[in-house]
């Protein structure tokens, strides 16, 4: 194959120049991640170094500098890949990648120095070259991401077909047929591959920014919609998406008997007037701890709203849910937030909802159980039967605690 180094060293240096270009462009015009400043200096000092062997044969003092941009190019893209993938650090120290890549530059300005033959130096400069790239891979592969990111794993193989490159290169090196026509085609080859990686590699570029957004932009929604479904204060599910998950329980054909629960802090505004707005936020919040240790995994809890909560239990009679209410009540006892001044206790209404009954109207009957356990004298729970429009209450249990 007949080689034009020139004109080959021309399209390296013109490609480069593109690729960087375009890096930098998106980089100025576009939000982009830590490390993607280390892969636009990485294509630039790639492009300047191939820039420079165009005039190795006029200056050749320029061949040392010419070789080191060259050689740099997997370690400067493995720090910005380092820094892109802060928050997973490797355990190999990043120090470790610039003394490799000095050692290979070294070991090859050691052969130039001395003057060695044309193949010493291209077995110096393709081993380090080559050992270089397949460090990159190596640590590349170590990183959380690679499992996850395509993009790694592609530039994972522009590595691995850059040290094959020079690893071919070597053995026609040491085995004295650098000079021929295969060692030739090897050059070209190798030419070619750094023409492929540049290009590839702002691909790569944008594809690694664009999963980190889309990572990012799920985990915004994930934050969006947690902070949309949960109360802040309490850590249970608001209204809404208490009234959404109790409505995909019950849609879903629960265990029979199903129970619902309503309760609130007796006397909270005392408590509130008396001790302030941050007390009575932290006796919420107490509330709530006691609520979801005391629930199996199956029940729903909600806040629906200041010291009002709801509790739906599927597979859970009247008896049962009493029970629940005592071991809520119970907790609670251990969490008092100013037990001299304003203990807290809990009233509790319970229904069993009918067959076919919407959620809205079996709230409506607890609702009216709970305001019968204040009538009768708070802390404690009281059980609602028949309809809405003709309550019957039944079972009256009290609490343990005392609400003044």
């Amino acid at each position: 194959m007949n080689l034009h180094l020139p004109t080959l060293m021309t399209v390296c240096v013109a490609a480069l120049a593109t690729s960087a270009g375009v890096m930098m462009l998106h980089a100025g015009t576009r939000h982009t991640y830590r490390g993607f400043g280390w892969w636009v200096g990485a294509q630039w000092l790639l492009t300047l170094g191939c820039l420079l062997h165009l005039f190795r044969d006029t200056s050749p003092e320029l061949l040392p500098l010419a070789n080191l941009l060259v050689l740099q190019w997997p370690i400067v893209v493995l720090a910005g890949m380092r820094h892109f993938c802060l928050r997973h650090a490797t355990r190999v120290p990043q120090a470790l990648d610039w003394l490799l890549l000095a050692l290979a530059y070294l070991v090859w300005l050691a052969t130039w120095a001395a003057q060695g033959s044309l193949a010493a130096r291209v077995a110096a400069f393709a081993g380090g070259a080559c050992a270089l790239h397949l460090y990159g891979a190596l640590m590349l592969s170590r990183m959380a991401e690679f499992r996850s990111s395509g993009a790694m794993k592609m530039l994972v193989s522009v590595e691995l077909s850059a040290a094959a490159v020079q690893a071919a290169r070597l053995g026609l090196a040491l085995t004295g047929r650098s000079e021929g026509a295969a060692g030739a085609d090897l050059l070209l080859a190798s030419g070619l591959v750094i023409v492929v990686s540049s290009l590839v590699m702002v691909y790569l570029a944008l594809m690694l920014t664009n999963e980190r957004t889309e990572t990012n932009l799920r985990a915004m929604h994930h934050r969006l919609r947690y902070l949309a479904d949960i109360d802040m204060l309490t850590r249970v599910p608001n209204r809404r998406h208490f009234h959404e998950l109790a409505g995909r329980t019950l849609a879903a054909g629960v265990l029979q008997p199903c129970t619902l629960m309503m309760f609130d802090v007796d006397h909270f505004k005392r408590i509130n007037d008396l001790l302030g707005h941050a007390t009575g936020d932290e006796a919420l919040r107490q509330v709530a701890r006691c609520v979801r240790d005391s629930l199996r995994t199956q029940d729903v809890a909600g806040r629906l709203g200041g010291d009002e909560f709801a509790v739906l239990l599927p597979g859970t009679g009247v008896d049962d849910a009493m029970t629940v209410a005592s071991r809520i009540v119970a907790q609670l006892a251990d969490r008092q937030v100013a037990p001299n001044l304003a203990p807290l206790s809990l009233s509790f209404g319970v229904v069993r909802l009918h067959p076919g009954e919407a959620l809205d109207d079996a709230l409506r009957r607890a609702d009216q159980a709970l305001y019968e356990a204040k009538r009768q004298g708070r802390s404690r729970a009281v059980a609602a039967f028949g309809q809405e429009a003709r309550p019957v209450f039944g079972e009256s249990r009290s609490l343990g605690l005392t609400g003044h």
